[in-house]
């Protein structure tokens, strides 16, 4: 078999180094001749999401698992649909089909609530950083220290590039997209996320073809990817096998 590559792409206002536990399970769980890669964004200040996709798609290699949390499950999915059958698979972790609440969607963040953090993180950047930290790491099983691993995170983000995905999530509209890959996607998401709602992944099953799933960790609130490492990537790995040895 020739070899794969699975990148990840990472959450708002985070670099790769989150990730990073993450990778290193799925490596263990995968068999030689898959290669997991850690993707940090470019310095993109942008708040268009087709500038972020077709960055990627410039930097990614063809034919690779599209796999991302949060903002970065999100841009996964509009490569993946950008990128038609040159995708390999997609895997999407705590990510919305949209991030605020829109006709038929109600299962999202209000625009209001987004409109509040946006001038809050102008106003206040760590204060709101360590807002966003504390919520990703809500409905986790050691919830202080994983606030304080992505606040620490967080504050390296220049604000401009924040804002500017901020702008992207806030911009990004997926609801009709997982219906339409021919490609297999797997949706995971944390049962106590406080920042995507248990609801979404029920709308979200309901819009998938056949060689789509979703499955929801226990116990585990929005930063699951981090904090349950390898849980997260035993589900991942279990798919990419299966996916690729129906091909």
């Amino acid at each position: 078999m020739s070899a794969q590559t699975i990148v990840l792409l990472p959450g708002w206002a985070l670099g790769s180094a989150p990730l990073a536990p993450l990778a290193d399970a799925l490596r263990r769980r995968l068999p030689p001749g898959y290669r997991v890669e850690c993707i940090d964004y470019l310095a993109l200040t942008s708040h268009r999401p087709e500038s972020w996709v077709a960055s990627l798609d410039q930097a990614l290699p063809q034919d690779a698992w599209l796999a991302g949390w949060s903002l970065g499950g999100m841009l996964a999915t509009s490569l993946a649909q950008w990128r038609g059958r040159r995708a390999r698979g997609l895997i999407a972790l705590a990510a919305n089909a949209s991030f605020v609440t829109r006709a038929g969607w109600p299962q999202a963040m209000t625009g209001e609530a987004l409109d509040d953090f946006q001038r809050g993180l102008r106003a206040s950047p760590t204060r709101t950083f360590r807002r966003f930290a504390r919520l990703s790491a809500q409905g986790g099983r050691d919830t202080r220290r994983l606030g304080r691993e992505l606040l620490a995170a967080l504050e390296t983000t220049p604000l401009d590039q924040a804002l500017a995905g901020l702008g992207v999530l806030s911009a990004l509209d997926l609801r009709d997209v997982p219906a339409t890959l021919k490609i297999p996607q797997l949706h995971l998401f944390g049962e106590d996320d406080a920042l995507v709602p248990a609801l979404a992944r029920h709308a979200i099953a309901a819009r998938l073809p056949e060689g789509g799933s979703t499955a929801s960790i226990a116990e585990a609130g929005h930063a699951f990817p981090l904090e349950r490492a390898e849980e997260t990537a035993a589900l991942m790995a279990a798919f990419i096998l299966a996916a690729d040895e129906a091909v």
